[in-house]
């Protein structure tokens, strides 16, 4: 996703051009639902300092994350510790184990790209006059139903923990009895679509952008793995899930690596559990991250 067509089409969504199925009328599109998330907690934590990156990867939240040295002193991060700050959100507090999902505007639209709202559903019981959490980001049909959330509000309660805005959820829905085929399809040497009837193409035509060595950008057969889903079915749960969270080095560290920054990143499941019943709840308005996407090809 990119950010000027996610702001187009939330202006036509807005306008509400053709409308959806109506009431009880079948949509093929709809993901909404509750759903239980499971954590791999195989966690990817990255600390950039002035540009150089260093990277550790564990399983689980206990010990000690061992970043070696900086400027000859030792970078340590107790991560038990660092999540149970009351000014941090780690992974399974920014983005909840158990959420109810709905898409608002589904039925106005019969847009591909639609603003998905995410309402935590951890806590069925609440205070009186106190609402649920809920995050709003895009859900993309047209992409496999790939979403995106950015999470760059939710990371703290001060300023010097606050995540930074390109923290992000995503991943992608599932349907009933789809499955994976494999199928030979046209792809340059940058391995961007092709057609394999044109064969060879001409240096100004090429689609990647231009020819290789001069001459022509050759198009050759090359096997691509597609999602098949049968017609009408409806959806299951989450895969390739993605919880991508970023602070500022000051708040893992203090003052030392006050110009540094630190990610961490995890995957998840989900299992869709029954229709959208959330709790009490105020819609959030859409946020994503600066570019519109994901970092590192992410979902």
């Amino acid at each position: 996703m990119r950010t000027q067509p996610v702001v187009a089409a939330l202006l036509f969504i807005a306008c509400g051009v053709e409308p959806g199925p109506g009431p009880g009328q079948f949509d093929g599109r709809d993901v909404s639902g509750n759903y239980e998330l499971t954590y791999d907690d195989r966690l990817t934590l990255k600390l950039d300092v002035g540009g150089a990156v260093r990277e550790v990867t564990q399983t689980g939240y206990g010990g000690v994350v061992d970043f070696g040295m900086v400027n000859g002193q030792p970078v340590r991060l107790d991560l038990t510790a660092f999540c149970a700050k009351p000014e941090v959100k780690c992974p399974s507090e920014a983005f909840w184990a158990r959420a109810a999902i709905t898409q608002p505007n589904l039925s106005q639209n019969r847009f591909e790209l639609q603003q998905l709202t995410v309402v935590n559903d951890s806590t069925r019981m609440l205070p009186a006059g106190q609402r649920a959490e809920s995050l709003s980001g895009l859900v993309d049909h047209a992409q496999n139903d790939r979403f995106l959330l950015g999470l760059g509000a939710q990371g703290g309660a001060n300023d010097a923990c606050l995540a930074l805005a390109v923290s992000l959820a995503g991943g992608r829905f599932t349907r009933v009895g789809e499955r994976q085929e494999t199928v030979i399809e046209g792809r340059t040497p940058r391995n961007q679509p092709c057609s394999l009837d044109a064969g060879s193409l001409d240096a100004g035509l090429a689609v990647d952008g231009g020819a290789l060595d001069g001459g022509a950008a050759v198009c050759q057969p090359t096997m691509v793995a597609r999602r098949v889903v049968p017609p009408g079915a409806a959806v299951e749960g989450i895969a390739d899930g993605k919880v991508f969270l970023g602070w500022t080095g000051g708040c893992a560290f203090g003052p030392f690596l006050v110009g540094a920054t630190l990610t961490l990143e995890t995957g998840f499941t989900g299992r869709r559990t029954g229709r959208f019943d959330p709790p009490p709840y105020t819609p959030a308005p859409v946020v994503l991250p600066p570019d519109g996407g994901a970092p590192d090809g992410g979902p």
